[in-house]
């Protein structure tokens, strides 16, 4: 697993849109919140989503930026997007390549599409380091929302580091 404090793996996945993105142009500069989760098929993940969505413009008052990820395709991500009114971009990551360089776990359940990820969430600081992590072993969700929106609020107090 990844130790805060370290630089965050650097990636380029395809967003819903199609477009490819890498990790510096996701950021531009912010920190970032990086929402790990299973897929459609999840209604844990699907809620999670939501909760994210529901503070997406507080989180976008701190200065910091949101990207969701998950082993499902573009077109997915896509279809999530607008079922959803998600206001952040989703990036497939198929082959759970940026998943692995993150520690998330792999799902060992069988449910839904294989392979899939299981939740996680990281914050990354205006320098592209690792300041916040949870990783999680199972469908359970992942970090409440508005704590995460506390965590990017005291990191735009203190110059975009925690």
């Amino acid at each position: 697993m990844l130790k805060n404090g370290t630089a965050a793996p650097d990636f380029t996945l395809t967003d819903d849109r199609g477009s490819s993105r890498s990790l510096y142009e996701i950021r531009q500069g912010k920190p970032l919140a990086l929402l790990f989760f299973r897929g459609a098929f999840c209604p844990t993940a699907l809620r999670d989503l939501v909760d994210y969505a529901d503070v997406y413009s507080r989180m976008k008052g701190t200065g910091a930026e949101l990207a969701g990820i998950s082993a499902e395709s573009p077109a997915s991500g896509a279809q999530l997007i607008e079922r959803l009114r998600l206001p952040f971009s989703l990036l497939s990551d198929e082959g759970l390549e940026v998943s692995r360089q993150y520690g998330v776990y792999e799902s060992e359940d069988g449910e839904g599409p294989q392979p899939h990820g299981e939740p996680a969430l990281f914050i990354l600081d205006v320098d592209g380091r690792i300041a916040y992590s949870q990783v999680m072993t199972g469908p359970k969700g992942i970090a409440n929302p508005s704590e995460a929106t506390l965590i990017l609020h005291y990191m735009s107090q203190n110059g975009g580091r925690y």
